[in-house]
């Protein structure tokens, strides 16, 4: 997977398949720097709906079923996932959510889900803001071949401002990989607590003088 070549076809995928926007971006390039990237190689197999610290800055749920540090999925008419590295993968319901410590101008990964002739060939990538709001959500189509092989799209979300406190991936047995994100920013209350403390170590020195 640990993929740089696919960049190019899925953005043009992406493009065809979702209502333009500018905020939803086809490339990890378009990711405000400086970045971050989760590859879920130090897990394997790992059965959990989270909480599960994925980085310092960053903290995993998910539904029933997910699994952080899969090595192979079966996405029936999008093909397979597999043999190049781990990667996460949600349950049935397919939800992956991560949430950072901070906050981010921008996140996204490469992903794929399971699909059938009865089940939607499409994923909801979700940007949520403080107090859990969604600021931003997408549903894209994501339709691979049936005999192809860790395929898949590049889904992200990129805003003005840091404002994107989680970013969540929703669909049929979601697959997601190189989680990619601008490294998140204190929140405002941190620079409020950081200069109040400030302040009080400056009143304490002035109080020795």
């Amino acid at each position: 997977m640990k993929l740089s070549l696919l960049a190019a076809a899925a953005a043009a995928l992406l493009i065809g398949a979702a209502p333009a926007h500018a905020s939803l971006v086809g490339s990890p390039l378009a990711i405000s720097a400086p970045t971050s990237v989760i590859d879920f190689e130090a897990f394997d197999g790992l059965l959990t709906m989270g909480p599960l610290a994925l980085a310092p800055d960053v903290t995993f749920t998910g539904d029933a079923g997910s699994e952080i540090g899969a090595n192979n999925r079966d996405l029936g008419a999008n093909g397979l996932w597999g043999g190049a590295g781990n990667f996460a993968a949600g349950g049935f319901v397919g939800e992956l959510r991560f949430t950072f410590a901070g906050v981010s101008s921008g996140a996204g990964a490469f992903v794929n889900h399971y699909a059938d002739g009865m089940l939607p060939f499409g994923i909801v990538v979700t940007a949520y803001g403080e107090n859990n709001q969604i600021i931003e959500s997408h549903t894209v189509s994501v339709t691979t071949a049936i005999d192809s092989y860790n395929d898949g799209v590049f889904l992200g979300i990129t805003r003005t401002t840091a404002d994107i406190r989680s970013i969540s991936f929703k669909g049929v047995g979601t697959v997601v990989d190189n989680l990619t994100y601008t490294t998140p920013v204190p929140e405002p209350g941190t620079y409020a607590m950081l200069l109040a403390g400030l302040a009080l170590v400056g009143s304490i020195a002035r109080r020795r003088r």
